[in-house]
């Protein structure tokens, strides 16, 4: 029967696999308003462009007979009837044509001669001066259906004007709406009246919407308006959606999966950690220390490995961290002390070197750990004049207890001797150097580096080297991969290295092979000039 912690667990990773799989929705949300809107926006700037051609090309025949009749202004109607009746017979769109003179309509296509104030047939008193556009309910013989009319005039209260039958322009406006797709608005003259329905005397134009599309004439006092409805809003988002549907199911899917697999594996790694130990996952790889005054092996560090069944090979720093925060390092160490002992004779380590083994602060401060290290320290003793290190690694800051500062004296008396590892990183201070009386200082990589080069850590590698020599503390330079860094430090008086300019870290059979091709040295870079001849030497014991 399941167990509250393992339902809570259960629950904890179905809700973060969840929100994961929803996270790329969520973050593409933006994604899908921003091209919703711009499809939505360019293709009802298309249709309102479409619209305004379409009325302009309208409006044009209009200016085009307006522009030939005007000749024929101060001529009288009897001579000017046939002309006007012919053209408004034989262009389309045009209701009646009329000639104005003083605001007063003189001939009319429709009514011959006539002597009608202009007032009384538009909403106009008078003639403007030039190219006139707008709206009109109705005319005197068809109040109920609405027109435009388009006056050109010569001067004030004198001109030509046309009335065309509005009928076409909703047609062109209907046709535009594409069935409730889009809510059209046609604007005519200078002050952009909306172009009346049929039985209407006026109307006020709307407020546009946010995403309403404007489109201007340049040639006439016109404007389109075309606004987007909602149903169209849904459609158009909807398309985006779809879209984007394939990209977002692979994305949930591989985010939900992903944060199911990484929380499961980090709710789950005490478990892992034990099983790797129980199944024999972990293993130890070896990499050499050289002596940097005569190129030989002075020692080996010993570098736990673990190879996951489904995860591979998992960064030390990782695991090494998880077994901390989750207290089992102290049977981690034990299981590595286990691993190494067991390589000691495939290892077969020469006379005067020694052999490094790192420990953690918590351990070091444990009951246990005087017993621990004893165990690996008498198979050690087991193989004449190897001497064992321990290298204190501070990813937390060491407990400054009595029982730390106990155990590391009763192990020094014993001959274990100890480094601090990873110096000017990390927890590391000089309240170490004074307290813990390390005789080794480890230089961490991100410091070696920068060896001989201008950046500011080189400076720091200066003063880290400085304070070693003024301690009387050996040195341990760690992950040099060029001839100038080993120079370099060789010319400061670092007295040991490693790196991959040496060696990488390896399996003990494959290191015993390395040894045997070199004969337990390395050529170093050029001849090195020494430092310090009373330097402790790190193979003494």
């Amino acid at each position: 029967m399941p167990t509250s912690y393992s339902i809570r667990r259960r629950i904890a990773a179905i809700v973060v696999t969840l929100l994961a799989a929803v996270l790329p929705i969520l973050l593409i949300l933006p994604i899908v308003f921003y091209e919703s809107q711009r499809q939505l926006a360019g293709e009802a700037a298309v249709t309102a462009g479409v619209l305004r051609r379409q009325l302009e090309n309208i409006l044009l025949r209009a200016q085009d007979v307006t522009q030939r009749l005007t000749p024929t202004l101060q001529r009288p109607c009897e001579e000017v009837l046939p002309l006007l009746r012919q053209l408004s017979a034989l262009q389309p769109y045009f209701r009646s044509l009329l000639l104005v003179r003083d605001d007063v309509v003189t001939c009319s296509s429709v009514y011959g001669m006539a002597n009608t104030p202009l007032i009384a047939l538009s909403s106009q008193e008078h003639v403007p001066k030039g190219m006139y556009v707008t709206p009109v309910a109705g005319t005197l013989l068809v109040p109920d259906r609405p027109s435009v009319m388009v006056s050109r005039g010569l001067r004030d209260g004198n001109g030509i004007a046309a009335f065309l039958d509005a009928q076409y322009l909703y047609d062109l406006k209907l046709a535009a709406a594409r069935d409730g797709v889009y809510d059209v608005d046609i604007l005519l003259g200078p002050h952009n009246v909306p172009l009346v329905e049929a039985g209407e005397r006026q109307r006020s134009a709307r407020v546009p919407a946010p995403d309403t599309q404007q489109s201007s004439s340049g040639m006439f006092p016109v404007q389109v308006r075309v606004t987007p409805l909602q149903a169209q809003r849904d459609a158009v988002r909807n398309h985006v959606w779809r879209g984007y549907a394939a990209f977002l199911l692979l994305a949930s899917f591989l985010c939900g999966y992903g944060a199911y697999r990484l929380y499961g594996w980090r709710v789950s790694i005490p478990g892992e950690l034990r099983k790797g130990m129980r199944l024999r996952q972990f293993h130890m790889v070896y990499q050499p220390v050289i002596d940097m005054s005569t190129g030989r092996i002075s020692g080996v560090e010993a570098l736990l490995r673990w190879s996951h069944p489904r995860l591979g090979k998992v960064r030390p720093d990782l695991f090494i961290a998880a077994a901390e925060e989750h207290h089992i390092i102290d049977d981690l160490t034990r299981h590595m002390f286990n691993l190494v002992a067991n390589d000691l004779a495939l290892l077969d380590l020469p006379g005067g070197s020694h052999l490094a083994v790192n420990v953690c602060g918590a351990h070091m401060a444990s009951d246990r750990f005087v017993a621990d290290v004893d165990t690996l320290l008498s198979r050690v003793r087991a193989y004449d004049d190897v001497s064992l290190v321990l290298e204190v690694t501070e990813r937390h800051p060491l407990p400054d207890t009595p029982a730390l500062r106990g155990n590391m004296a009763e192990l020094r008396k014993r001959g274990v001797r100890w480094a601090l590892d990873d110096f000017g990183t990390g927890h590391s201070s000089l309240s170490y150097l004074q307290t813990l009386h390390v005789p080794f200082l480890k230089i961490d990589r991100a410091f070696v580096s920068s060896a001989g080069t201008e950046a500011v850590s080189n400076v720091v590698l200066d003063t880290i080297i400085g304070l070693a020599r003024q301690l009387g503390m050996s040195m341990i330079a760690e992950g040099v991969e060029t001839e100038a860094q080993a120079a370099y430090l060789g010319d400061k008086g670092v007295q040991f290295a490693q790196g991959f300019l040496f060696a990488r870290p390896m399996p003990p059979r494959e290191l015993a092979a390395w040894r045997a091709e070199h004969a337990d040295r390395v050529d170093l870079p050029r001849p090195r000039l020494t430092w310090s001849p009373d330097a402790v030497d790190i193979s003494g014991a």
